[in-house]
């Protein structure tokens, strides 16, 4: 092999490397033909060298951000059962944000959706970025080692994961694990003339050698290449991008000279540590990619450019092949408000804040959030859409994750009579049967949804139109003084609850009717005993239930059903017991004492809003009236006599002069004469309205 000489040193060159220095010159040509031959528009090809893997036609579309379109999900496993899945995972140098959470809750929703509705068996990787200059730089604050700052915030991650129902990944390389892997990475890329040394122990990707040997780099956002900023911000805090002795701009750091007091380890360049692109390309060779390609990747629309792009880059060299993901999927961003997240802003908000509660500078109030709140409003908005935290759709999202709660403890207690009568009607009738027929309407809906590029919002609506329909059949049975077939009914239930479960939601399921709705009709009692305590206090609550309507029917003192009431209010929701009347009797629904006192809280907060609103309107008509009253007292010809603009007033008081002594004109006169008529008769109504004074002693 030649030599050429690099900066630095001279080194054996492979022929790829060797025609790349022959042709320095000729760098920004070759990566400005490249770069414009990969901006093309869609119409005119963007994407043009993404090629559908060969398979069964697939239900599912996907937009893949490679192509800026929407494509059919095709697996490479020639069953068509396998696929795999790569999610860039979090640098833990910090808590775990609100970003974090919606990144990590929509693909665990995704890889749910592939796996319980789509049935194919995934293969779920997410790595843990644990050796970063961010890491680096804030041991250095705290004073602790950069390992113990990893372990620590790891832990966090996974512990607020765990509490937000996110599933735990098939695999979770580290990738202070994977150090020998790395570095054989890095060191066939060079092999293959795209990498090179700098002379320093640093290991560069070489962009021009990349595009000039034809490959397509920047395949996701190549209107970003060239962005000084954000090639920055990929090379890393600790990075003299000025003092480097990169070849050009555009390339990007493989393997890292380590600087002193920085972790290390032994490479054929020296001691030193990865870059932050290289991490993912090798882990994912070493776990699902085997020297190809692989069939999903995802993660935050933020990593597109440099981090997607590089890595993509740095994997085809290493293969030498074109396409080493198949499909990419990247979530939109998230605001506060409105706002970019950012701790300068003050609006950066980590994951355990949020669901703690975080205290508004204007109200002071504390609005905690519970994990299934969190995971219903990122489910209300689609993926890969930009996303708004605020107020408002937290509020959307508890409304509706009420109406399934709701939806839930109504169909438990109409099961709860049927099952426990052997003799209960099973006739499906007309009511049935449109029943049933909303139920296969919704489950067409809530499927064609999903596999439609994993539309959740949709899908919900699907579940919403069926849960409506429910408590219509509900109500038309109660209306009707008829009993609810108990199959439809559960056949229904059965549907949303599993829809639930496919988006992580499946604590809103009351625990007593998830077991009975695995259960043949009939068999309530047994399944609620083998999940919850509700069975053991059926009885107390049935005879609690009856007594409150005996007392009710009574004729007897208010006080009785005041007390009556304070049980239904006061008592019993402490007791995680929710008392409703429906028609002329009581319904008994156990629920979570902390969400019944919280939902006391907000109709009592609301009753004294009304309050409060109902006592300043008074106040205000009172005031109002007050200046009305006031005014209709003031003698009509004193009406005029105080305003500056007239001078000369009639025996009535009506001007007849402006304020410069010139007549006013017939017009005016014929207005003020209205004005003051009008006067007389608030006047002479006030007067004869008032008492007159009794005369002086």
């Amino acid at each position: 092999a030649p030599s050429t000489e690099t900066k630095g040193r001279s080194s054996p060159r492979p022929p790829a490397v060797a025609a790349a220095a022959v042709l320095a010159e000729t760098r920004s040509e070759v990566m400005s033909a490249a770069v414009a031959s990969s901006s093309s528009s869609e119409a005119g090809g963007f994407g043009r060298g993404w090629q559908q893997p060969r398979g069964a036609a697939a239900r599912i579309k996907v937009y893949n951000s490679l192509t800026r379109s929407k494509v059919p999900l095709v697996p490479m496993d020639p069953a068509g059962r396998k696929l795999t899945m790569y999610v860039c995972g979090p640098t833990v140098y910090d808590a775990a944000h609100l970003g974090h959470a919606r990144t990590y809750i929509q693909f665990d929703v995704i890889r749910r959706v592939l796996r319980d509705v789509a049935g194919y068996e995934v293969i779920y990787v997410m790595n843990v970025t644990d050796v970063d200059d961010k890491i680096i730089l804030r041991s250095r604050e705290r004073g602790v080692t950069p390992e113990a700052l990893a372990r620590q915030w790891e832990a966090a991650f996974l512990a607020d994961m765990a509490t937000l129902n996110v599933e735990r990944p098939t695999l979770m390389p580290r990738v202070t694990e994977y150090m020998s892997e790395i570095v054989a990475y890095v060191a066939k890329i060079v092999e293959n003339g795209f990498g090179y040394e700098d002379g320093a122990g640093s290991v560069y990707f070489d962009t021009t050698a990349f595009a000039y040997a034809g490959f397509e780099y920047a395949k996701l956002v190549p209107e970003n290449v060239g962005s000084a900023e954000l090639m920055a911000e990929g090379e890393g805090k600790l990075a003299n991008i000025e003092a480097s002795l990169k070849r050009d701009p555009k390339d990007f750091a493989l393997w890292k000279a380590s600087k002193p007091g920085e972790p290390t380890w032994p490479s054929p360049w020296g001691p030193g540590r990865p870059g932050w692109h290289i991490e993912c390309s090798a882990m994912i060779d070493a776990t699902v990619g085997a020297g190809g390609a692989i069939d999903f990747h995802g993660g935050g629309v933020d990593l597109r450019f440099p981090h997607h792009d590089n890595e993509l880059a740095q994997s085809e060299a290493f293969c030498q092949c074109g396409q080493t993901v198949n499909y990419f999927a990247h979530t939109g961003h998230l605001n506060i408000r409105g706002l970019k997240m950012s701790k300068s802003l003050k609006n950066f908000v980590t994951i355990a804040q949020a669901l703690r509660g975080v205290r508004d500078d204007e109200t002071g109030a504390v609005d905690a959030v519970r994990p299934s709140t969190m995971r219903l409003m990122f489910c209300q908005v689609k993926y890969n859409a930009p996303c708004d935290y605020s107020d408002a759709m937290l509020n959307q999202a508890r409304i509706l994750e009420k109406k399934f709660h709701e939806f839930f403890l109504n169909v438990a207690a109409a099961l709860r009579p049927l099952d426990a009568d052997p003799l209960a009607p099973q006739h499906a009738a007309r009511p049935e049967t449109d029943l049933l027929a909303a139920l296969a309407a919704a489950q067409t809906a809530f499927t064609d949804r999903l596999f439609d590029d994993f539309d959740t919002p949709a899908a919900l609506l699907a579940l919403q139109s069926l849960v409506d329909a429910v408590n219509a059949y509900l109500r038309d049975r109660e209306d009707a003084r008829a009993r609810p077939v108990s199959f439809a009914l559960a056949a229904a239930a059965r549907f949303v609850a599993d829809a639930l479960r496919t988006f992580g939601l499946a604590d809103l399921v009351p625990p007593d009717l998830a077991a009975a709705l695995a259960y043949p009709p009939g068999s309530y009692a047994a399944a609620a005993a083998d999940a919850a305590p509700s069975a053991a206090l059926a009885p107390i609550l049935d005879a609690l239930a009856a007594f409150r309507d005996d007392v009710r029917r009574a004729d007897d003192l208010k006080a009785v059903l005041a007390k009556c009431d304070a049980l239904r209010d006061d008592v019993l929701p402490d007791l995680g017991v929710r008392l409703e009347d429906k028609g002329s009797g009581s319904v008994w629904k156990l629920d979570d004492p902390d969400a019944l006192r919280a939902e006391k809280a907000r109709k009592l907060a609301d009753a004294a809003a009304k309050a409060d609103k109902k006592l300043a309107d008074a106040r205000r008509r009172a005031e109002d009236d007050a200046r009305k009253r006031a005014a209709s007292l003031v003698k009509p010809e004193d009406l005029f006599r105080s305003n500056p603009d007239y001078s000369n007033f009639d025996d009535l008081g009506i001007p007849s002069h402006d304020a410069t002594g010139a007549p006013l004109s017939k017009n005016a006169l014929k207005n003020l004469k209205k004005q003051w008529e009008k006067q007389k008769k608030l006047y002479d109504k006030a007067t004869a309205e008032t008492p007159a004074e009794p005369p002086a002693a």
